[in-house]
């Protein structure tokens, strides 16, 4: 006897998409954690870069020691600002990516001694590339938020 299994192809497409769809959801909101890490290593290199400019840093006080730090400051704001970590409401221009970033963000340019630590923090929960989905909660195991650390000798 022969049984009729119409729709059964149907049902199994459509277990089958939805793993696949969790994966690749998975993958990319990896992969942008990822970049935007490695997108705030650059910056804090940049940064730490930046500290090659000021050679009298060592033994700077007041304010050559708050213009060096508002620089290499500005500095990794731009670096960041030429990337795409800024979500799209508030990327038009690269004005408003910098606002954006500038409110958001903390820059942190270390006492100097022998050496300068550029710390750069992005609160990844605050600024989420890709939209949340409510079957698939990111937050158990996604960081909130990316801390990236560079040095430079003084």
């Amino acid at each position: 006897m022969k049984r009729v299994q119409h729709g059964v192809a149907a049902i199994e497409f459509a277990f089958v998409l939805m793993v696949l769809l969790v994966a690749l959801y998975g993958i990319a909101t990896f992969g942008l954690v990822l970049y935007t890490q490695q997108a705030l290593a650059r910056a804090a290199a940049d940064g730490a870069r930046a500290v090659q400019m000021f050679p009298q840093l060592r033994n700077a006080t007041g304010a050559e020691l708050v213009s060096a730090r508002t620089h290499i400051e500005s500095v990794v704001w731009d670096s960041l600002s030429g990337s795409v970590i800024v979500p799209l409401a508030h990327s038009a221009t690269p004005a408003s990516r910098r606002a954006w970033l500038t409110q958001t963000m903390d820059v942190e340019v270390g006492a100097p001694s022998t050496a300068l630590t550029v710390t750069v923090t992005y609160p990844y929960a605050a600024g989420r590339l890709l939209p949340w989905v409510p079957v698939f909660d990111t937050s158990q195991w996604m960081p909130t938020t990316l801390t990236s650390r560079a040095t430079a000798a003084l």
